[in-house]
């Protein structure tokens, strides 16, 4: 049985300051389990009005992490999760995040499944311990999003597991709402431009004083302290992933994050790390886990067939692919 937390970590964990020597004002926290970073050029935008800009977008993603995380007590995911089968009433903002993550499911073919919550649970990547294998087995026959029904009626929303045994986990879908989100609250509390970072979903809006693009670093899968280029974008999303993200060798064999849902263990690719460039950072995220497992060859092919969306790809070798749509990348 998983052990739930009744608290957000690191909830008071906050920090604002600018204006910086280009006149750029920052905000970072911890959410998702991860550091959050927003900034902003805020010209004649009075140093309040940018204050409370900033404290309502930190609500806003401590409401979505009380709503999705499967890691809290009493979200709307452990709900589902712990529901026994049954129909459970959740959030409009969770409904619309499972119901794009079904949308990714059935777009990439069963390559990305929401119902790997009970396989990635018995994955232990801080302490890179392997899982049993009987214990995998009995988790992967009840993988299958089939199994998630949700339903929307005069009296709200509802979401179903119809079996009681699978489990959910909108961890490949979230954050891009979220830094879709975000970008249009903030737009809603005056921002005129912003760069939203959400541990590697980037979203910006508007544009910088000097009327240059921004520049999205991508990390170097084989040195992620450092960057192998930048993405120069208007304004869009970049959603960078890399299995060095969370991995442990052993016996001489790298285990990385992104597992497959027909074996449980990690998908076998030659990509080590991926950007998925869009105009919502939904898509970049919900893809990306269908680009990684692909592989080069056929992610490629799938990201010229798929509407909205351009990636640049890190091979294990350390050559740099990209699909045809995608210009401007500057490699370092």
């Amino acid at each position: 049985m998983q052990q739930l937390l009744t608290d957000i970590p690191l909830e008071d964990s906050v920090s604002v300051t600018g204006p910086d020597a280009k006149g750029a004002w920052s905000c970072s926290f911890f959410a998702f389990n991860t550091e959050i970073l927003l900034q902003t050029y805020p010209g004649d935008l009075a140093e309040s009005v940018l204050r409370r800009g900033f404290a309502a977008a930190i609500e806003r993603c401590r409401t979505f992490e009380r709503l999705l995380s499967r890691h809290l007590a009493g979200s709307d995911i452990v709900r589902i999760n712990e529901s026994a089968g049954e129909a459970v009433p959740v959030e409009r903002d969770t409904y619309r995040v499972l119901a794009s993550s079904l949308f990714y499911c059935e777009a990439s073919g069963g390559v990305f499944d929401i119902t790997m919550g009970a396989v990635c649970r018995l994955w232990n990547f801080a302490d890179e311990t392997l899982p049993e294998p009987d214990e995998l087995e009995r988790a992967l026959a009840h993988v299958d999003w089939h199994a998630l029904v949700i339903a929307e009626d005069e009296t709200g929303f509802w979401a179903q597991l119809k079996d009681p045994a699978a489990s959910i986990d909108v961890g490949g879908t979230a954050k891009g709402f979220i830094a879709d989100d975000l970008c249009d609250l903030l737009r809603e509390q005056g921002f005129s431009n912003a760069i939203i970072n959400l541990g590697g979903n980037v979203m910006t809006f508007g544009s910088k004083p000097d009327g240059k693009l921004w520049t999205i670093g991508v990390r170097n899968p084989a040195a992620p302290s450092t960057l192998i280029g930048a993405v120069p974008i208007a304004q869009g999303s970049v959603v960078t992933s890399g299995l060095y993200e969370r991995c442990f060798t052993k016996n001489g064999i790298r285990y990385h994050h992104i597992l497959d849902p027909k074996t449980g263990y990690p998908v076998q690719t030659d990509i080590a790390g991926a950007s998925i460039v869009s105009e919502r950072s939904l898509d970049g995220d919900g893809y990306s886990t269908t680009v990684f497992a692909l592989g080069s060859a056929d992610a490629l092919d799938f990201v010229e067939r798929t509407c909205g969306i351009e990636a640049l790809l890190v091979l294990d070798d350390g050559s740099i692919v990209r699909s045809s749509g995608l210009e401007g990348f500057i490699e370092l």
